[in-house]
């Protein structure tokens, strides 16, 4: 039976409110025209959800293929995704930038990440800071 998840990450950098997908992944969500950003703070838990019209809401962000030409990762930016990650996980340090483990399902479009496995990038780790 095949399996249904890959291994993925995203880097969140604090100061820069600066989300990094990589470019591996957004062609693992199906190359949509939209992604969106979820946040559930009752499981610990973020997404990245693959979809094809804008909807409602200030986490939605169209993926514009001239960006996806650059380097390895697609950055968003979201102040309000990045403070309200910052009230859930406590101990989080604004000038840095930090790093989430979590798995595509592919099934489902969408990219799940838990907020358990954050961990901070030493500035060596992380290139362009």
């Amino acid at each position: 039976m095949p399996k249904s998840t890959t291994p993925t990450t995203i880097a969140i950098d604090l100061k820069k409110y600066r989300i990094r997908i990589h470019k591996s992944t957004i062609h693992l969500l199906g190359d949509p025209k939209y992604i969106q950003l979820l946040v559930k703070p009752e499981s610990s838990q973020m997404a990245i959800r693959a979809i094809e019209k804008e909807t409602r809401g200030d986490q939605n962000f169209k993926v514009d293929s001239k960006r996806m030409k650059s380097d390895n990762s697609y950055e968003l930016y979201s102040q309000t995704l990045i403070q309200k990650l910052c009230t859930i996980v406590e101990g989080l340090e604004p000038n840095f930038t930090y790093r989430l483990n979590g798995e595509i399902l592919s099934t489902q479009k969408a990219a799940l990440f838990s907020l358990k496995t954050i961990s901070r990038i030493e500035p060596s780790e992380f290139d362009n800071e």
